[in-house]
């Protein structure tokens, strides 16, 4: 009987932490928005523009919580993939998503940090922003 109320449990803990990323990436915040939560107790990011609140997490981060804190309510992805963080590694952040960022914000660069094979990121004019 105990093993069917712990599975319950955990299957209602499980179903609240790793929300449908479709119906998240569908509310949307801007800069500004985003920088609003940048303290140890209401914590945002943003990676490869969707939007994660990463409060929970801060304490548990294995490099620290100053690592979030420096990049808490800004746009963490350079910072994210030039951590050393294996692509996959972005697949923890899903519990973590809550939204993606205003179109009109986004940085609208071809190409990602993670993907980019020659070290450059390339704007749609196709001027190299980022060695």
């Amino acid at each position: 009987m105990q093993d069917s109320v712990l599975e319950g449990t955990m299957t209602t803990v499980l179903q609240r932490l790793f929300k449908p990323r479709q119906k998240c990436a569908e509310v949307t915040y801007t800069l500004s928005e985003v920088a609003d939560h940048c303290s140890r107790n209401d914590c945002w990011i943003i990676v490869e523009d969707y939007v994660y609140d990463v409060t929970s997490f801060i304490d548990s981060h294995p490099g620290g919580y100053d690592v979030l804190m420096e990049l808490a309510g800004r746009d963490a992805t350079v910072a994210f993939y030039g951590a050393g963080h294996h692509p996959n590694t972005k697949d923890l952040l899903k519990p973590f998503l809550i939204g993606s960022l205003a179109q009109h914000e986004r940085m609208n660069l071809i190409g990602t940090v993670s993907s980019n094979h020659n070290r450059f990121l390339w704007s749609r004019d196709r001027v190299a922003v980022v060695e």
